[in-house]
Parts: C-alpha cells; structure tokens; sequence
C-alpha cells in the first residue's frame, strides 16, 4: 500500500525508502570484512620505519618485551608505549592479530 512522504502528496512504495530487510544479513556478514580490509597497494602513509620493521620482527621472533627493549635500546616502558602504538596502528587487540595483519600488509 502506498504511503505519503511529509505530506508532499508524493506516494511511494514502502520497499523504496530505507534499506530493504533482506540486505540486513549480508550487510551483518560483510561489514566486518570491509572494516578489516587492506589496500591493494598500500595506503599513503602505510609503510613502516626502520625501528617499526625491527620492533615488528622481534615480536615475531618471539623475544620478550624486555630483550626486543635491549636489543633496540628502548627503556621497557617505550617498548609497551610503542607496542601499543602498533597495535593501534594495525586494529589489532593482541600481538597476534597484529602479527597477522602485518603479514597481509607485506610489513614482515
């Protein structure tokens, strides 16, 4: 049945205003791939530095937060700040997830 939009007299049909209920499961579905998604090519901006690399590189490793600070000569409270960082950075909630979102970005 046709309704009337703000009283303009213009009638439309109720499946041609808003989004169509059937669009709701595979919008549930895609959007969290979508906000996941990487770039093709990269995104300005998208590259890491040297120290970004090495940080990267010894979490993969496996090292402890206390030898990568050593081995980079960070104090350990800048090895968590700038852990926390990359992990911003990456929208990772946990150094593997980070680990795994810089493997698809081609940063390790």
């Amino acid at each position: 049945m046709p309704r009337t939009v703000d009283g303009t007299g213009v009638q439309v049909a109720p499946s041609s205003y808003g989004r169509p209920r059937c669009w709701t499961p595979l919008v549930d579905f895609f959007e969290p791939c979508r906000r996941q998604a990487v770039p093709l090519h990269g995104e300005v901006g998208d590259e890491l530095g040297d120290e970004g690399r090495s940080l990267l590189a010894l979490m993969a490793a496996g090292l402890k937060d206390e030898a990568i600070a050593r081995r980079l000569g960070w104090s350990p409270r800048t090895m968590r700040r700038r852990v926390s960082a990359l992990l911003t950075r990456l929208g990772a909630t946990n150094r593997f997830q980070a680990g795994a979102i810089a493997a698809r970005r081609g940063w390790l």
